[in-house]
């Protein structure tokens, strides 16, 4: 999975063109690229030769093989378009004065998943930008769990090129969907980069916004992560979110949550149909918005948007 394009072509296609979503994937192992202090845009440093460059290769945005990218991750390719490839699904609850989300940073600690944590430091609302921080315990992650997805806005990606660079291993991450397509675009490729120290990665399911680029994003669950944390469809005021558990990585994680009673599980065959009507809705709206006032060809035919969704309207 390697294209013949590198930064300048990255430049023109993907920052120039509003679609960058300042995750990072393109800096975090790439000496070419960086990303703005301030606002968190991937920028070109200096000019590059590589006909085949790891920024392009890593950036989400450039292109996204779903399919390929889910059968070297997981082994199998999705079932359900709307959540991605999925082992299960629950509705949970904290059994402390911890939130969710905390707790499983905790229980991933515990379980000897990870020895290192990259999180997200808020360093601006308006506009939202975070930078990553790597973190050595459950102690320490606490004052960087986000409260929003908001709060982890930023190029957080690089923080695992940082764990990297310090000889840290068993690093996990917790980030938005799209920081997670990143890094399962450099670990799914043919690129040599000690992105492979990843041992988790768990997902904040996103409602998409904030930055120019969240209105092309398709993917709100974090389809790419071991785990996958949704406030998104559980009952409101609650306290409750779904944990969607798409490896035996994630399996693991939340098992030594309920067992060392961090969290509990209050509904196993939970009511999914909210959730899905959210995903796919936005999914719907950011999926026109890609499309734009171009023409779709199918073979001989050439299509407007509108033209097409009459002929796909139920």
């Amino acid at each position: 999975m390697k294209i013949e394009k590198s930064s300048q072509e990255l430049e023109a296609e993907v920052i120039y063109a509003g679609l960058c979503i300042h995750c990072g994937a393109c800096s975090s192992f790439c000496s070419h690229m960086r990303n703005n202090g301030e606002t968190g845009e991937a920028y070109v440093v200096d000019e590059c030769a590589e006909t085949v460059g790891l920024c392009y290769n890593a950036c989400p945005r450039s292109f996204l093989p779903i399919s390929e990218i889910e059968m070297k991750l997981f082994g199998k390719t999705r079932i359900d378009l709307a959540v991605g490839v999925y082992n299960d699904i629950i509705q949970v609850k904290s059994k402390n004065n911890e939130d969710i989300l905390t707790n499983l940073v905790s229980a991933a600690f515990e379980s000897g998943i990870v020895k290192h944590m990259v999180l997200g430091e808020p360093k601006s609302k308006k506009p939202p930008v975070s930078f990553p921080v790597v973190v050595d315990n459950p102690d320490e992650a606490k004052k960087f769990i986000p409260k929003s997805t908001m709060d982890n806005a930023g190029p957080l990606v690089t923080g695992i090129g940082i764990a990297y660079k310090d000889y840290k291993r068993d690093i996990g991450i917790l980030a938005n969907p799209c920081h997670i397509q990143g890094l399962a675009k450099i670990l799914a490729s043919d690129f040599n980069t000690g992105a492979e120290r990843t041992s988790l990665s768990i997902a904040y399911a996103c409602s998409s916004g904030g930055m120019s680029g969240c209105k092309f994003c398709t993917d709100f669950s974090g389809e790419f992560s071991d785990l996958s944390y949704s406030p998104w469809g559980a009952p409101k005021g609650s306290g409750e979110a779904f944990l969607i558990i798409r490896t035996e990585v994630g399996q693991k994680v939340v098992d030594t949550a309920v067992n060392n009673k961090l969290i509990e599980i209050t509904e196993a065959n939970p009511d999914l149909s909210e959730m899905k009507r959210f995903i796919n809705k936005k999914r719907k709206k950011n999926f026109l918005t890609l499309l734009g006032k171009g023409l779709i060809t199918a073979r001989y035919l050439n299509l407007n948007v509108d033209e097409l969704k009459d002929i796909l309207q139920d």
